[in-house]
């Protein structure tokens, strides 16, 4: 929940349970837009969620609950509930497969006992036989009837009361109407019976929303995903000692503990200690930063080798990751274009339909028609329009080209794309990790006079293995390295020096090696450097730098002989922009850099405003980017947020 000073208003999430399809989805944002003091209010069927904008001047959330909950659903703040949120949605899936499951075994019969008394006439059975028939394709159907349609009856119900009725509303009303023409056929001893009819509409039905339900649900898997990163405990300091305590029950002002390696579970500030930050899943930075006290840090950054006590600044549920994971939920509730187009195409068929069914009837009560024929014309009206072929289309074809897509290594989360891709003429794309390999390489050596390179990222190598030094990695896989006995002595932020006499190796930055006494001449700046010293003596500096991905210079240009305006937009610094920009063949105003997540959010939504837009990301702090953008696509290594708010991997 966020509410601002300049604005009387409060932006609240929900999770609502009982959901069953779009239409239910309809029924509670309307019931929700028609509340006193209710600004604006979407409902997101796929994410089991609501984000509603309402004046707290004019109404309360309870009183915005208890409206839902009228209708026979169960809502609650997003966040209540333990992380429950998706036993409910695998209880609805289990609960759809069950009921088709019952649906298509008896339908089965049922139709089977139908086409007989179809074939009657033909003396395929006895005449004698034909109503016994048609009453055991009436039982047969009672299960699906009664159980495997349950769930269409109070959907339809619900948006009827609501006074936004669609597809579920039409589906009741012809499986109703064919189950009650039926009984009254056999009652009057007719085998003019409509059970199968009944029975197919429920089977397409369900068959339809579980190839919906399956092709979407990415919104809760991507909240999940982004605060899936981070702790669920702390090490709570007060003046009896260091408690561990769950990063629920932190309040403001409290401290905490952080130890090397550690995730920082809450935004802080520094009040003792020195540390080097990785940042790079919330700004994309591939270059660890150094914090001491003071200076703010943001949880889902991950500690390096020192320690820090942290005074929280903002709990959990008030945090900037927390921020991030709403603005994705919120994002990926967004229907498409086709959705929209489908929900009202179904909302105003009903409507149609009635009308068609209606005319039937007075038409053949106009030709001196029997009641019972005048009803079972209105039933075929209502059997023919039903929307089946709308329901099962936009569904089946999704999966059909997400099918044949997989098959060439595009995986599409969210089908609803197809609609946008072949529109998109502006691309951009992260940086690092996606444009990048994330791991940093030698990309220079520079070394002291009469000392080889070898002899420079040896030692290197040696002082920083088996440390969590952002560079250390690169090193042992130049070198070999990633073993050596010895003592070290870490200086968070700074350098590294290793002691196994009678050799010592200093390795870190140029101003740490001086105040170790030892002289290191001055270069200019490259980006990320390690300078070396052995046994007290400068031996020469090493320049490291993201090496491009095999197929991103293909990539790029590929795009841009197809026409498309490349962009690169990333939380790393100006200078490692720049280089990979040049590299790619990218126009310089169009990189931005040192970006936050919510600024590549805001690029995203100014470049859509002009021009169809799709981004390319990889890391947790693409997410909202990934969600805002029509077309997100996350490259195959991504953090597991990216590919969960991608709508195409």
């Amino acid at each position: 929940m966020s509410a601002t000073a300049s604005t009387p208003h409060q932006d609240t999430a929900l999770q609502i349970e009982g959901m069953m399809c779009a239409g239910c989805a309809a029924a509670v944002a309307a019931t929700l837009q028609r509340q006193p003091g209710v600004i604006n209010a979407g409902v997101n069927f796929a994410a089991d969620a609501a984000t509603v904008r309402w004046d707290p001047g004019l109404t309360s959330l309870e009183a915005l609950q208890a409206a839902v909950r009228r209708l026979g659903y169960t809502i609650r703040p997003a966040g209540e509930g333990g992380g429950a949120g998706d036993r409910p949605q695998a209880a609805f899936r289990r609960a759809l497969q069950m009921r088709l499951a019952v649906a298509v075994c008896f339908g089965m019969w049922s139709m089977m006992s139908a086409i007989l008394t179809y074939l009657a006439p033909l003396g395929v059975v006895e005449l004698w036989a034909e109503w016994h028939l048609a009453l055991a394709s009436g039982v047969l159907a009672l299960p699906v009837l009664l159980y495997s349609g349950y769930g269409f009856y109070v959907a339809g119900w619900r948006t009827l009361r609501a006074r936004v009725p669609g597809m579920d509303t039409l589906i009741t009303i012809a499986v109703l109407a064919a189950a009650t023409v039926s009984v009254v056929q056999l009652a009057r001893g007719s085998t003019g019976v409509y059970f199968d009819a009944a029975v197919m509409l429920i089977t397409f039905q369900l068959v339809a929303r579980l190839i919906d339900l399956g092709v979407r649900r990415n919104a809760t898997r991507a909240v999940h995903a982004y605060l899936g990163a981070l702790p669920e405990r702390a090490r709570l300091v007060d003046g009896s000692g260091v408690w561990d305590v769950a990063v629920a029950d932190l309040t403001a002002g409290d401290v905490i503990h952080v130890t090397p390696g550690d995730a920082i579970p809450v935004d802080g500030m520094v009040v003792d200690g020195r540390s080097t930050l990785d940042q790079a899943l919330i700004t994309g930075e591939s270059t660890p930063q150094t914090c001491t006290g003071g200076d703010e840090v943001l949880a889902g950054t991950r500690n390096g080798d020192g320690t820090l006590r942290v005074r929280v600044t903002a709990g959990a549920g008030a945090r900037r990751i927390d921020a991030l994971a709403r603005s994705v939920r919120q994002l990926l509730s967004r229907k498409s274009a086709l959705q929209r187009l489908t929900d009202r195409s179904a909302r105003a068929l009903l409507p149609i339909v009635l009308m068609a069914a209606a005319v039937a009837t007075v038409l053949a009560l106009g030709n001196d028609a029997s009641g019972t024929d005048a009803a079972t014309r209105a039933l075929a009206v209502l059997i023919v329009t039903c929307p089946c072929a709308l329901s099962l289309a936009v569904p089946l074809v999704a999966v059909l080209t997400v099918g044949a897509a997989g098959r060439s290594g595009i995986i599409f989360r969210d089908p609803a794309v197809l609609e946008f891709a072949a529109r998109a003429r502006v691309v951009v794309f992260d940086k690092t990790g996606t444009l990048t390999r994330a791991q940093p390489w030698v990309h220079e050596v520079e070394p002291a006079d009469g000392v080889g390179e070898d002899q420079v990222l040896e030692a290197a190598a040696i002082a920083l293995t088996g440390t969590r030094h952002p560079l250390a990695s690169g090193l042992a896989a130049r070198t070999g390295v990633t073993k050596a006995e010895g003592e070290r002595d870490i200086t968070p932020g700074e350098g590294t020096h290793w002691r196994a006499p009678p050799s010592t190796i200093h390795a870190g930055r140029a101003s740490w090696l001086r105040r170790a006494g030892i002289p290191v001449p001055t270069a200019a700046d490259h980006g990320t450097e390690l300078c070396v010293a052995r046994d007290g003596r400068f031996i020469g500096r090493i320049h490291f730098s993201e090496a491009l991905r095999p197929e991103a210079s293909a990539t790029v240009a590929a795009l841009q002989q197809l026409g498309c305006e490349i962009h690169l937009v990333s939380g790393d610094s100006a200078a490692a922009c720049q280089r990979v920009a040049d590299q790619l063949g990218i126009d310089a105003c169009n990189v931005a850099h040192t970006c936050s997540p919510e600024q590549k959010l805001a690029i995203i939504r100014e470049l859509q405003a002009r021009r169809p837009t799709a981004f390319v990301g990889d890391g947790q702090n693409d997410g909202p980017a990934l969600a805002a953008a029509e077309l997100g696509i996350a490259v195959g290594e991504a953090d597991p947020t990216a590919r969960a708010a991608a709508a195409a991997l």
